[in-house]
């Protein structure tokens, strides 16, 4: 067992806290900046990419990594710069994460409450 299998999404969700994307999530979409829509955006995204095979949940961490990096970079010392989250967005592997992060936080936040 590789040591992924066992941590489904915590170091998906690290990778993600650590990224910045939550705070552009809320910059960029106004409906995600409640704290509760924004925190059920966060999860939903971790846990949907915690559930892949361990070698493309390896490589999420590693691309939210490297985007997290890059956007710092980008962003000139503004962090939750839109600027810096364009600029990335320009790169074909970066702008797939994006997208996909951002559909993933769409969904998640404003899919609601799960029904119990």
């Amino acid at each position: 067992m590789s040591g992924l299998e066992g941590d489904r999404s915590g170091r998906i969700g690290r990778a993600l806290r650590a990224s910045g994307l939550p705070a552009l999530w809320a910059a960029r979409y106004p409906a995600l900046a409640d704290p509760q829509v924004g925190a059920r955006a966060g999860e939903h995204v971790s846990g949907s990419l915690g559930a892949l095979p361990g070698t493309y949940r390896l490589a999420a961490i590693v691309g939210l990594r490297v985007a997290g990096l890059a956007l710092r970079v980008t962003a000139a010392g503004r962090p939750g710069s839109a600027a810096g989250y364009d600029r990335l967005a320009r790169l074909p592997f970066a702008a797939r994460l994006l997208a996909v992060t951002d559909s993933l936080a769409l969904y998640g936040g404003l899919d609601g409450e799960p029904d119990t």
